[in-house]
């Protein structure tokens, strides 16, 4: 016991440490921003903005740099991760002390409280059980999951890209600026089933839903906070037309008691009806049925505020929450799917046999494997009896995207987009999740021959083999015209997962690593010939040996030519905490990607 305390003491000092760095991390980034404006932090927004000032850089083509930039950053659970939410709400409480404890005008008796909680919240973490006493389910890692958007991301997300417009309008002052979201955040908790019996289709549906009920609460507190600061009057500002056409629904949608009181205070009028219909998404037919009219209803009460708020001094608080809700309309964040092609195989192979095209597909050629899939592609009939013909683990299968159907109907078709092949090794691995996907009605060969296809199949390459192999699968796919034109629908873009833990226990770290690279530029460069926009998702752990390190060393890391294509990267776990649980460090994570990301485009 003794020595178990010995060891836990030092894990604790460590954990303190930590905190006192990150403490520091932000006492320094407050110095840089103190000192005068030629005075600039390293790695910084404005020096990557200020570095293409002084390139020479043209305004056009940092404003098509923009357009392209993409930065994805997806949260999944892990094991190496096992923190419990009280732990990580009492290490925010210390930071957020130590925070205060820098404030230059604190009294004798201010310092004395905050050193007194500080030892309060010290003693609470030692005796507080780290770990829990049960395996956490599939939805305690969504709800901690959500813990960081609910704390940081929501908020710091609109911030970078706000930083960002700021800065070019300060520089280049000759030039309208457009900034588009180039910065979002997935997620794979509740959509990874690759080896996880526990996340079904039901586990994937009750995401959804609580990831949209906590980017709604998060709306309703925003559009509270702005209804009690808008309170213009009509009697003092001309309002525009669009504005009054707004408030004319109050009948429609708000009772007498919620209507608000006073008739000249057009903008609250109009809030009360917005925040009533934020209440009622998913409830009833008086709710939004899509973050889109949701932004309509704000651009109105944005462009009604252009005609009487001065010019020089914009409202930025209505621009920040219409570009939360671009950002993340009613999903919050894009769930993931990602399956084992094993699982689909065995699937496809029972399946087939019912329906008696083939006795047993896994054990065909892969040329006769492909020469079936894409016959049933090209065939607008449906290939399915009904469910309960086949067994649970194919009914799950088909659920699945019966799921991913529903989702798109539900929370629009930015809830689920990506369907990931984990163990990808021949281009049937795709085919066969496309063949899924035309049952669920995801994919559609119609009868007058028109296409409609609305998932994109990616690849995820593990292995030193695989990752050798994977040039030769991608072009495999891009000359085949059934798959072709699926992609053509989805704006001729592809997305490719790269391994980086299976690849470093296969060759050994620096083989994985240069096995990554060259794949990257052989099947960038493959692509090209084909006119196909590449995504590459890095599959990076925590530690080194998984891939992890700085964010902006991981962006920096990979082939130049590829980063303009848009980078996806995994966050796993422990990076989690470290990362994204206080927003000043969250935002100078970001902020150093996305001047990394800025520069390396553009040089």
């Amino acid at each position: 016991p003794l020595r178990k305390q010995v060891i836990r003491a030092f894990s604790m000092y460590f954990h303190l440490i930590n905190a006192a760095e990150q403490n520091h991390r932000i006492r320094r980034r407050r110095q840089y921003q103190l000192q005068d404006e030629t005075v600039v932090q390293p790695a910084s927004i404005e020096s990557a903005i200020l570095s293409l000032k002084e390139n020479n850089i043209e305004e056009d083509v940092i404003q098509d740099t923009l357009n392209t930039l993409s930065l994805e950053l997806v949260i999944t659970a892990h094991p190496t991760e096992a923190t419990k939410r009280s732990i990580l709400e009492i290490q925010q409480r210390i930071a957020e002390i130590l925070k205060n404890l820098d404030h230059p005008l604190l009294t004798r008796r201010e310092r004395k409280k905050l050193e007194e909680s500080l030892f309060n919240e010290v003693s609470i973490l030692w005796q507080t059980d780290e770990l829990r006493q049960n395996k956490p389910t599939v939805l305690d890692e969504v709800r901690n999951g959500l813990y960081y958007f609910d704390q940081t991301l929501f908020e710091v997300l609109p911030e970078i890209h706000q930083e960002v417009a700021e800065c070019l309008e300060k520089n280049f002052t000759n030039a309208q600026w457009e900034v588009p979201n180039f910065l979002r955040f997935g997620s794979w908790i509740g959509g990874d089933r690759d080896g996880n019996p526990n996340v079904t289709h039901d586990i994937t549906w009750e995401t959804l839903k609580k990831q949209r009920r906590l980017v709604l609460k998060k709306y309703k507190n925003a559009l509270v906070d702005l209804m009690k600061r808008y309170s213009h009057s009509t009697s003092r500002v001309e309002v525009s037309n669009d504005l009054l056409t707004l408030i004319e629904q109050e009948d429609t949608y708000l009772t007498d008691d919620k209507k608000w009181p006073n008739k000249g205070e057009a903008y609250r009028r109009a809030f009360a009806i917005i925040i009533e219909r934020v209440k009622q998404v998913g409830k009833t037919d008086l709710g939004y049925k899509s973050a889109d009219e949701l932004l309509e209803d704000l651009n109105v009460i944005k462009r009604s505020l252009k005609k009487h708020h001065p010019s020089a001094h914009e409202l930025k608080t209505i621009q920040k929450l219409i570009r939360q809700v671009q950002l993340f309309g009613f999903h919050l964040a894009t769930l993931d799917i990602r399956n084992h092609s094993g699982e689909h195989e065995a699937a496809m192979t029972e399946i087939l046999r019912k329906v008696s095209i083939t006795e047993n597909y896994a054990g065909l050629s892969e040329e006769e494997k492909l020469k079936i899939l894409q016959n049933i592609l090209l065939d607008p009939r449906p290939l399915l009896l009904l469910n309960e013909d086949y067994s649970a683990e194919t009914q799950e299968m088909i659920k699945v995207f019966q799921t991913i159907k529903k989702a798109h109907e539900e929370f629009g078709k930015r809830a689920i987009s990506v369907y990931l092949v984990s163990m990808t090794k021949s281009p049937s691995d795709l085919l066969e999740v496309l063949v899924f996907a035309k049952e669920a009605g995801i994919y559609r060969l119609h009868a007058d021959g028109t296409l409609e296809s609305h998932l994109h199949v990616a690849p995820l390459l593990e292995t030193i083999d695989d990752l050798t192999a994977g040039p030769k699968i991608m072009e495999t796919l891009f000359e085949m015209p059934v798959y072709r034109n699926h992609l053509q629908i989805l704006g001729d873009q592809q997305e490719i997962m790269l391994g980086y833990s299976d690849g470093s226990k296969d060759g050994g770290t620096l083989t994985a690593n240069w096995k990554l690279y060259k794949a990257q530029i052989e099947i960038h460069e493959m692509a090209k010939r084909y006119q196909i926009g590449l995504k590459f998702f890095h599959g990076r752990g925590g530690s080194l040996g998984r891939g992890g390190g700085p964010l902006n060393k991981s962006i920096l890391s990979q082939p130049a030519e590829t980063i303009g294509d848009g980078v996806k990267i995994t966050e796993q776990g422990e990076v989690l905490s470290s990362r994204y649980l206080l927003e000043d460090i969250a935002y100078r994570s970001l902020e150093q990607a996305t001047s990394t990301l800025l520069l390396a485009v553009t040089h």
